[in-house]
């Protein structure tokens, strides 16, 4: 392995050598190395991360709480991940990070626990951009708790949201804004900070989706002043599972559905059940990674301490992936018949990350993923939970579309692998 000290460009990330990081790059199929441009639906893991999972398992399984040495080991590294998730989000307190299976579950659960609060006349506040993770949990919450819900709708461009209408969406009944930082179908970074400020004006709590941001730059939670926000560390090159930040003082008031063993401590009493400890040990192993990152490719003010470290790994891929970014516009606008959803001009790769979703004259978006597959490269098709938003560009009904994800390690060899391919059905 290339020691990653040594491998720092003036043009940015050494991408052959942080792919050696990735034992899965190297796989095959029928002889053609696999193009993971699936990266949206969950990244490839590190061997830091695979690592740290055999570890765990072969010396130190157990459950925590124990006295003996394999759950006196658990709850060392269960102490450490919340630590090392607090830097990654900005948190100021580990404490202030949950684990669960995964943002839905999560969302799920904290949505339940805000709804014991609300009733008819309260308002809640989702957009027709996000996940269905983070519109369904509060539709359905408020349909229990009689609450209205009202939404901010997509802006003329239909790719970013008419934030314009925030003045006379969000009220004095407004108790809930939940909005994403990043959209999982078309990559529009949408500007949070200004609808986290307008919530608070007026006295509500701002509900971040990171999942789809979290792979692609820094998020600082506290900065940000979001009261909750949650991601998926399998879409940052780690295993399956959910992170959630929330303000200390705010786990602490809400009544979370529990166990009565659990206690009113956080975070114990919103992580129902024992955790999964093998991916907590591996996500510590990811972390570790991207602190090498940081250390590789940072500036050394940020090598100090671990939280300096993420964050200069994440800037330095959030400034290699607009590089991609670009590039992979200039390449899918040569593909005849191509329709791109989404910010296309790549003057504007600052509000987007490199996630990018088409048509294609005469083909659907199934075909289309097939005919990819069969050539190696692994893409999403459909409307990748993005429910509403796909309902709102009218292909609900004509197989939604196809999605390609890059990440750090995706290289713009593939991307000319892909327009290649596209080229073949395009009419």
């Amino acid at each position: 392995m290339t020691p990653m000290t040594s491998i720092r460009e003036s043009s940015g990330l050494d991408t052959a050598a942080l792919r050696d990081h990735f034992p899965s790059l190297a796989r095959t199929d029928d002889r053609r190395a696999v193009a993971y441009l699936d990266g949206p639906g969950g990244t490839q893991v590190t061997r830091e991360c695979i690592a740290a999972m055999t570890a765990y398992l072969e010396r130190s399984n157990a459950n925590h709480g124990g006295a003996f040495t394999a759950s006196v080991e658990t709850d060392a590294i269960l102490a450490e991940v919340h630590a090392a998730g607090a830097d990654f989000l900005g948190a100021h307190d580990p404490d202030e990070i949950v684990f669960g299976p995964n943002m839905t579950t999560l969302t799920l659960a904290v949505s339940r626990a805000i709804g014991r609060d609300l009733g008819p006349g309260d308002e809640v506040v989702v957009s027709r951009l996000d996940h269905d993770a983070n519109v369904a949990p509060w539709l359905a919450m408020a349909q229990d708790r009689g609450a209205t819900v009202r939404w901010l709708e997509l802006a003329e461009d239909r790719a970013t949201l008419d934030l314009d209408a925030l003045g006379t969406t969000l009220g004095p009944r407004t108790r809930v804004v939940a909005i994403g930082l990043a959209s999982n179908a078309l990559g529009t970074i949408t500007d949070v900070g200004r609808v986290i400020e307008a919530a608070h004006a007026v006295g509500a709590i701002a509900y971040v989706d990171a999942v789809h941001a979290a792979p692609h730059l820094p998020v600082d939670a506290a900065a940000l002043q979001a009261d909750l926000l949650v991601c998926s560390p399998y879409k940052f090159f780690a295993p399956h599972l959910g992170m959630l930040y929330g303000r200390r003082e705010l786990l602490e008031q809400l009544s979370a559905y529990r166990v009565r063993p659990a206690g009113e401590a956080i975070p114990g009493k919103w992580e129902t059940g024992t955790q999964n400890h093998e991916a907590l040990a591996g996500l510590l192993g990811t972390f570790g990674y991207l602190e090498r990152v940081g250390a590789a490719y940072g500036g050394a003010s940020d090598r100090g301490d671990r939280r300096g470290r993420l964050r200069a790994a994440m800037s330095a891929i959030r400034a290699h992936e607009r590089g991609l970014s670009i590039g992979t516009l200039e390449r899918l606008s040569s593909v005849p018949g191509l329709q791109l959803y989404g910010i296309g001009d790549p003057g504007r790769v600052e509000e987007r990350v490199p996630t990018f979703s088409f048509t294609l004259t005469g083909t659907q978006p199934r075909a289309i993923a097939e005919h990819l597959a069969a050539r190696g490269i692994s893409t999403w098709d459909g409307d990748f939970y993005a429910w509403e938003l796909v309902r709102a560009l009218g292909l609900d009904g004509a197989g939604g579309l196809l999605r390609i994800g890059l990440v750090h390690y995706n290289t713009l060899e593939e991307v000319d692998r892909l327009v290649e391919a596209l080229g073949e059905l395009a009419h």
